[in-house]
């Protein structure tokens, strides 16, 4: 299976969609949506591999994603998605007088999802995890008189 540019926009519009709207971002899965240059090529970044543009993620930058990848992929992009919507959600509570609005809650709904994602991501794929490494420094002293 050929992961394609507009693929990827098909699948982070059905997952968030409407929070993309709601943050004024554009959801249309023409292959050149302007809003998801930044989360898509994040998380082929996230995965090891290399844009040759960082404003135009192009059908041959995604196309080096492996079908084992796709997944993890689309879950990094869904999770870049995700943060690009909550630092485009500006809304702040109103109240005034006897009449008030919570605008801000979906913000905290964004960054709820934003949490599980993440936590999924680490469970399934280790995404997140710093990886130590260890080893041995070995001396090669000798002892002398």
């Amino acid at each position: 299976m050929t992961m394609t540019r507009a693929n990827t926009e098909f699948v982070l519009e059905s997952r968030a969609g409407p929070l993309m709207t709601a943050a004024g971002m554009d959801t249309s899965v023409t292959g050149g949506n302007v809003d998801l240059n930044d989360p898509i090529g994040h998380a082929l970044r996230d995965l090891g591999y290399t844009v040759d543009s960082v404003v135009l993620v192009a059908d041959a930058d995604v196309d080096d994603v492996t079908d084992s990848e796709t997944d993890e992929y689309l879950g990094l992009a869904e999770l870049h998605t995700l943060e690009a919507v909550l630092g485009n959600l500006d809304d702040v509570d109103i109240k005034v007088g006897p009449m008030s609005e919570s605008l801000s809650q979906l913000a905290e709904r964004v960054e709820r999802k934003i949490s599980r994602l993440r936590a999924q991501l680490e469970r399934d794929y280790g995404y997140g995890l710093s990886v130590i490494g260890t080893g041995y420094i070995q001396l090669n002293r000798a002892e002398h008189d």
